[in-house]
């Protein structure tokens, strides 16, 4: 496997350099905001479990309030493990103090995504520029040696599609985590916004 990957890189030429740098940062970015996101990233819906929250509350089950609040993932956890804490506070004061803790956490979450698509923009470009580079590294060899020297012509050949092949993976991959990323911290902030309202209101009837 070492063999193959040494293989490519020195067959690919140096814009293979700029291209698996962007795809480092960008999979490291991935990873961080994934970490960012939180546990449970794959559950669809926390709707029903805002409203067994709710009952519990009204019930006066704190318990069972608290081990509910364990379940829910990242910034929502989050949210109303602060809901629980200060819900003794004055609604006006509460929904300010959740507003600016939680506002925080969602920068944390999304400040990457652009910078995830713009490296996954920049990777087919890359490979484009191997490929360009490659072109006329066999141009060169066909006008010095003329076409009967087919290590050259297939050295740079090789070397104009596996840049091209390894930019086009690079971008496909980071285009997919980003694309997934983006739609669990939507899904985070939307799950969010209507669980602080239920709870929120839910003070005001008490």
């Amino acid at each position: 496997m070492f063999e193959v990957i040494l293989d490519t890189w020195s067959r690919g030429g140096i814009v293979l350099v700029p291209i698996f740098l962007a795809g480092f940062w960008g999979f490291f970015l991935v990873f961080r905001t994934y970490v960012r996101v939180g546990r449970n990233v794959s559950r669809t819906d926390l709707i029903p479990a805002f409203e067994d929250l709710g009952r519990k509350l009204e019930a006066g089950d704190e318990t069972g309030a608290r081990r509910i609040a364990a379940t829910f993932p990242g910034v929502v956890g989050e949210g109303v493990q602060i809901y629980l804490a200060h819900r003794a506070l004055p609604e006006a004061s509460l929904r300010r103090l959740l507003e600016e803790k939680l506002a925080y956490r969602l920068f944390m979450m999304e400040k990457h995504i652009p910078l995830i698509k713009s490296l996954a923009a920049a990777a087919p470009l890359l490979g484009l520029l191997g490929t360009v580079s490659g072109l006329i590294h066999t141009f060169r060899a066909m006008t010095d040696y003329g076409s009967g020297n087919a290590q050259l012509l297939s050295r740079g050949i090789s070397e104009a599609l596996i840049a091209a092949q390894t930019g086009l993976l690079v971008a496909i991959i980071l285009i997919l985590f980003g694309q997934r990323l983006e739609g669990r911290i939507t899904w985070l902030k939307d799950q969010t916004e209507y669980g602080v309202s239920l709870l929120l209101n839910l003070k005001t009837r008490r």
